[in-house]
């Protein structure tokens, strides 16, 4: 917990309509600095996942309506700062640090604060990439201050002269303590597991970056293993994932769990967690897998690359080589004791690097920078 609690408000603006691992930062500080600041609450759209949750957990939220670009919201976020006393607008991913930081100034609050989870330019390397870095350049102008969640964003600020206001602040998670609970029979049954299996887990947004179909291509390479795969999460590629693993001829081992808003109660289950992303910055998937002891099959791409050793803390494989993932996914099936012991190295590794009342006390320091500009 913080050392002292600071006298100001502070507004969290998250306006994403689905939710990922900016959306579990948010609403871990938000709760956090409840007890911290003088008080905090987040916008956010009206009926987004972080709405609904942030309400079952009575945290004060302001809701907007649901078009991102429609002629009230920068109005609508003006007020809530205004005459919510507001001197810190901390505002999380592209769309929410424009309109946050720009209803921010017109409310004349000068402590903008905007926290980086991903590369754009990387994750969307296309017209949408380019226009979001266009967007955090001429942001550049308002943000008096920059957290980012990784040493690769905050490598690529520095390049851009922004390193004087740019703050590496890693992500944390809950650290179960010792011994960690058992895995579910009963769910692994649902999975159409069994005993045997070694049941891999790819937690992830279903989209292109991510790399599902390099995972289920690397799945194919590996029939003569008891190996399952369980796709946790949902997105606009799941029908086109669903056939590609009907026609490796995979079907029957892959299981699409869907959206779970419980990640950390299927973990004790699996016996690893795979991410094949193209693109990453520090994704609480894996602070999550790692606090469980799960072993980790990664790209060594972004946070990932930085944060894990390859051999030590997980196995790291090049990003887009479904071979590589099956070889991957060969060792660790093969090599249960090996899995196992990178498991535990990996929770000791978060259990000592990433702690809450850590990165809360870093996030505080940061908005003092902000206001006493």
């Amino acid at each position: 917990m913080a050392e002292q609690r600071r006298a100001y408000k502070v507004l969290l603006v998250d306006l994403a309509r689905s939710y990922g691992g900016a959306e579990v930062r948010v609403q871990t500080q938000v709760t956090a600095l409840q007890t911290a600041t003088a008080g905090c609450a987040v916008a956010v759209l009206r009926g987004s996942p972080l709405h609904e949750r942030l309400v079952r957990l009575s945290v004060p939220c302001h809701t907007l309506e649901s078009g991102r670009a429609s002629p009230t919201l920068i109005s609508r976020l003006r007020t809530i700062i205004k005459q919510g006393g507001y001197r810190v607008v901390d505002a999380h991913n592209v769309q929410s640090i424009f309109w946050g930081h720009l209803a921010a100034r017109l409310a004349g609050v000068r402590g903008c604060v905007a926290t980086l989870h991903s590369d754009y330019g990387a994750e969307y390397p296309n017209l949408k990439g380019a226009l979001y870095e266009g967007v955090l350049r001429l942001n550049r102008l308002m943000a008096r201050e920059y957290i980012t969640v990784t040493e690769t964003l905050q490598a690529k600020l520095e390049r851009r002269g922004l390193g004087g206001r740019a703050t590496l602040i890693h992500n944390a998670v809950p650290i179960p303590p010792l011994p960690l609970p058992e895995p579910d029979h009963a769910l692994r049954r649902t999975w159409g597991a069994a005993p045997e299996d070694f049941v891999i887990g790819i937690i992830a947004r279903l989209k292109p970056v991510k790399g599902h179909r390099y995972l289920l291509e690397a799945m194919a390479h590996v029939r003569d293993l008891p190996v399952r795969l369980v796709v946790i999460g949902d997105g606009p590629l799941r029908p086109e994932l669903e056939a590609q693993a009907a026609s490796l001829g995979i079907a029957d081992r892959v299981y699409f769990a869907g959206f779970c808003e419980d990640v950390p109660r299927l973990l004790p289950s699996l016996d690893c967690v795979c991410m094949a992303s193209l693109s990453e910055a520090l994704p609480y998937a894996v602070l999550e897998a790692a606090s469980y002891a799960r072993p980790l099959l990664c790209t060594a791409v972004g946070g990932l690359a930085t944060l894990l050793e390859d051999g030590v803390t997980a196995r790291l494989v090049p990003a887009q080589d479904s071979t590589a993932l099956a070889q991957g996914i060969r060792h660790l099936a093969t090599q249960r004791d090996f899995a196992c012991q990178l498991g535990m190295n990996a929770y000791q590794m978060v259990a000592v690097r990433f702690s809450q009342a850590a990165m809360l006390e870093k996030i505080l320091q940061v908005y003092d920078r902000a206001i006493s500009h």
